[in-house]
């Protein structure tokens, strides 16, 4: 199914030279030299306030992809930001995919707040809005082209800066609620690297996948479109004198170029790529799941030398893969690996894909680690970035390869990405970067905030142990650890009936 009528194509801006963020980037020499810099956002609360500044930064075009968007304070906040860039004259173009309704409702109530914001979504339902039966029975009718989905996450200002990473648009993605945060990962990125983002994003745009939400009908009048604005001011004011409100939105500046120079004085200047999965096409075929977009261990790449390290909150390879990570722990590399354990993952049905291959994993040499809920304050003190307090579920999606390459991007470690969803991913070739995302994997994957996993032989054959710290000492769970004998149930009804293809 397609849209009636074709959409108006557009394009990113052809020349930032002329706006104070093109400016800005343009003055540095690494920028000249051809080089892209880059920065880490970590914390939840600076990721926020990265996309509110780039916001009200833009002077000429604001384009976002995203995956989900929720109904929270927080895209409220930013919504507030994207309108009055509108109200500035900034061309707003918005691309949204459409599997998830609240991520639909987020357009609606964006494109309805002013003619200059455009919002499209990829590959959509047409049936219903709202999961129910009729939405269901559209999913089941149309399997293989509705499992496509676009699972990208951008958000570029001026085709001058942008922030790309594994962060969709809501509060557990921004650290604003009160326990069962994601940790997650963004990179703020500048220079000619975005250029390559935004044409990536004009692909997907202009693509015939992406219908204009309007072609779906149910468009807001004018009425309840003011409603709509209104209800964003009075969450919005309600929360003003609110800590957690306070922490998200950014502190008052007579200039917020300051801001932006502050941020481009600490980028780091590097050589990178763009990959990007086709929005319509089959995705290319691969040898090893490894090569879609992992590392560049293969034939013509920069082959590993010594160390890959992994991070992916679903975690399910295919036997190619498990092959290529088999040979690689033969020529004597390192393969360490973070993942979710079964408390702190947020998909029981990948999770169980994932257990089918723990011992396999250990087997061949590959060191696995798995994520733990962090429950009150952490004990690790101020230099421990990565996790936070109410940490609930690791997201971030990284690869590091000889603490000289780094991956960040939208692609998970399992079959869904690798097979369906539609990414996108940066490969920068920088010892600084690789090695600020080496420390954050040491940091998060010690005995204070995960389980490093054991494979031993026991009387009845080999078995896995749990190994952590809990209170300052030292523990071994001879039974993989979980606070409901639910979840393992829930686990294994799930796993039993989802396809592994689409975990």
């Amino acid at each position: 199914m397609r849209s009636e009528s074709p959409s108006t194509p557009s394009y990113a801006l052809a020349d930032a030279k002329d706006t104070a963020l093109g400016r800005a980037v343009g003055s540095e020499p690494a920028s000249s030299a051809g080089q892209s810099g880059f920065r880490l956002v970590v914390s939840g609360r600076e990721a926020f306030a990265t996309r509110a500044v780039l916001a009200d930064l833009a002077e000429r075009t604001l384009d976002l992809q995203y995956y989900s968007a929720g109904n929270d304070l927080t895209t409220d906040l930013l919504l507030l930001r994207i309108e009055a860039a509108a109200r500035r004259g900034v061309r707003v173009r918005i691309l949204l995919d459409d599997i998830y309704p609240p991520t639909r409702h987020f357009g609606r109530r964006a494109s309805a707040l002013h003619p200059a914001i455009e919002v499209r979504l990829y590959n959509p339902f047409f049936w219903s809005d709202d999961w129910d039966p009729v939405r269901i029975a559209e999913l089941i009718a149309y399997a293989e082209r509705l499992n496509r989905r676009m699972h990208n996450k951008l958000w570029i200002a001026d085709n001058a800066a942008a922030i790309v990473g594994s962060r969709n648009l809501g509060d557990a993605y921004f650290d604003g609620l009160d326990s069962g945060n994601f940790s997650d990962i963004d990179l703020l990125a500048a220079g000619p690297i975005v250029g390559e983002l935004s044409k990536a994003f004009d692909v997907y745009w202009n693509s015939a996948s992406a219908v204009p939400i309007e072609q779906l009908g149910g468009a807001l009048e004018a009425a309840a479109a003011e409603r709509s604005r209104q209800s964003l001011l009075a969450r919005a004011a309600a929360c003003e004198d609110s800590p957690s409100c306070a922490a998200l939105v950014p502190s008052t500046r007579p200039d917020e170029t300051d801001w932006l120079r502050s941020k481009i004085g600490k980028l780091i200047w590097a050589d990178a790529d763009v990959s990007v999965d086709p929005p319509e096409e089959d995705k290319p075929s691969v040898p090893s799941g490894i090569e879609h977009g992992w590392i560049e261990d293969r034939p013509g790449g920069a082959r590993t030398q010594s160390e890959l390290l992994i991070v992916s909150p679903y975690l399910v390879f295919g036997q190619d893969g498990l092959d290529h990570l088999a040979d690689m722990r033969r020529r004597g590399i390192r393969v360490a690996i973070l993942t979710n354990s079964l408390d702190s993952t947020d998909s029981l049905a990948a999770h169980a894909g994932y257990a089918r291959q723990r011992e396999a994993l250990l087997a061949i040499g590959v060191e696995l680690y798995e994520m733990r809920p962090q429950p009150g304050t952490s004990r690790h003190g101020p230099t421990h970035r990565w996790l936070q307090p109410q940490a609930g579920s690791l997201h971030a999606k990284i690869v590091v390869q000889d603490r000289t390459r780094a991956i960040v991007g939208s692609l998970n470690q399992d079959p869904r990405s690798r097979l369906h969803n539609r990414e996108i991913w940066l490969t920068v070739r920088s010892t600084e970067l690789a090695a600020e995302l080496g420390t954050l994997f040491d940091e998060a994957s010690d005995a204070h905030h995960a389980y490093r996993l054991e494979l031993i032989d026991g009387d009845d054959g080999q078995r896995v142990q749990w190994h952590t710290q809990e209170r300052g000492q030292t523990v071994v769970h001879s039974v993989e650890p979980a606070d409901s004998p639910w979840l393992k149930l829930w686990r294994a009804v799930l796993g039993a009936i989802v396809p592994e293809h689409l975990l």
